[in-house]
């Protein structure tokens, strides 16, 4: 298990100084659309004041308008200082989980330690997934958000960021929902988000926005996954951001897994919780340098790889083979596309000993554990349940985890090749028959 070493946790704290500047910069941008009132306010207290210091002492009736436009001034400022203290609605937390009717071959599937965690799947797009020859086209246009949600970004942001550690990256959104049709020839268009529509949209799955005065529901972040008779939303009908998440599990080469433990204050995610070592969101920078005609899986796959590096500090040469293992939507994380996968490493447990979590990763990873033994014998025999980790990981899990083991567990009984393989004396053997199989 490496943990933060004591020189890199000083690195951190000044690190986190220094782009904390970053994040506070980014939030007061993006809450300065929404309180415009406020700073035309304030700007116009300024003012008269400039203008009453100016104003020539034999000037009356220019003294008495400078009077008269501060005085103003605070009357507007005054009741816009209340708002901007103490808003006029709240975020209140909302722990009924809506789950909405499934047609086969869809089903949920709940996280066998947290049974309100829900995600909503199809093993014939998993299925799929394996084969596919899909392509996938960009568009640098965006999608806007319900009006709804906009009208109350503000307050979402202010109440839900953590000032100096999140940033309002640039993501990619999914805009098509997923079928074996389109997976087996077609394109799946994607478009620009960023982290901020994220948080105020598939974020507010289980908050309500609540008027602090009647108390009344302005908005419940958990119904905008849904239609009005409660079906799910595709993801072309939907119009929440919809960033893509990916995780990917990583192997070595004598069978254990690397897993990374989320911060306790982790901020949408559930805090102290094991995870894949490499999961994330694919963000505008997994678009860049792509050789064209590039597959959807191969795309994907290259961002699980590029999350698997930053969060584990891996490096390239030390990752062998990655595939696609499965697909679900996060009902929970109103109900955004997630994509699992398995990373062969090229290297050993013993090889990774005292790894660092990269620098840039400690507000968000508190360690990482290089040596996870998994029985791969039971997880093949009952891939729905958590006995095949140890107890503390197995009680820890988080979504994209059980999710992960779940689907690695799928594609044993699918292919027992695979499952020798895999189980096999050698890991190096096994990179080079997923390869194959891949």
């Amino acid at each position: 298990m490496a943990r933060l070493s004591a020189p890199r946790l000083r690195q951190a704290r000044l690190w986190l100084l220094v782009v904390g500047v970053r994040g506070r910069w980014q939030l007061r941008l993006a809450l300065a659309r929404h309180r415009w009132t406020w700073y035309a306010a304030a700007v116009s207290f300024l003012l008269g004041l400039l203008g009453l210091a100016s104003t020539p002492l034999g000037s009356v009736p220019a003294f008495l308008a400078g009077v008269v436009g501060v005085l103003l001034s605070l009357i507007l400022l005054a009741p816009e200082w209340v708002a901007l203290r103490r808003g006029r609605v709240a975020l209140v937390r909302n722990r009924a989980v809506t789950t909405p009717p499934v047609v086969a071959p869809a089903g949920l599937v709940r996280l066998a330690t947290d049974p309100s965690e829900v995600a909503w799947c199809r093993p014939d797009v998993d299925e799929a997934l394996r084969d596919a020859d899909a392509g996938y086209l960009w568009s640098a246009d965006r999608h806007v958000l319900p009006k709804r949600v906009t009208a109350h970004a503000g307050t979402i942001l202010a109440a839900r960021v953590r000032r100096g550690t999140m940033f309002n990256g640039r993501l990619v959104r999914q805009d098509d929902e997923l079928t074996p049709e389109l997976l087996r020839a077609g394109e799946i268009r994607l478009s620009d988000t960023d982290y901020y529509s994220l948080i105020c949209s598939n974020y507010l799955f289980g908050w309500r926005v609540v008027d602090r005065r009647t108390g009344a529901v302005h908005l419940d972040g958990s119904r905008l996954p849904y239609a009005e008779d409660g079906r799910l939303l595709t993801l072309s009908e939907s119009r929440l951001a919809n960033a893509i998440g990916v995780s990917t599990l990583a192997m070595t080469t004598d069978r254990k897994f690397v897993l990374c433990w989320q911060q306790p204050k982790a901020a949408v995610s559930g805090g102290g919780l094991a995870a894949p070592a490499g999961s994330g969101s694919v963000d505008l920078t997994d678009l860049r340098d792509r050789p064209p005609g590039e597959s959807f899986v191969d795309f994907l796959t290259a961002a699980m790889r590029r999350e698997l590096m930053e969060e584990s500090h891996l490096t390239p040469h030390q990752l062998g083979r990655t595939w696609m293992l499965g697909y679900f939507r996060w009902l929970n994380r109103g109900a955004k596309p997630e994509y699992l996968g398995l990373t062969m490493l090229t290297v050993s447990s013993d090889d990774l000993h005292d790894t660092d979590v990269r620098l840039v990763e400690t507000p968000y990873v508190q360690r990482l554990t290089v040596d996870c033994r998994m029985d791969l014998e039971q997880l093949r025999r009952d891939p729905d349940s958590l006995d095949c980790l140890p107890e503390d990981v197995a009680a820890a899990a988080s979504m994209p985890l059980y999710m992960g083991v779940r689907a690695l567990g799928a594609a044993l009984r699918r292919d027992p090749e695979l499952d020798r393989q895999l189980r096999g004396p050698s890991g190096s053997q096994a990179v080079e028959s997923v390869h194959d199989a891949g």
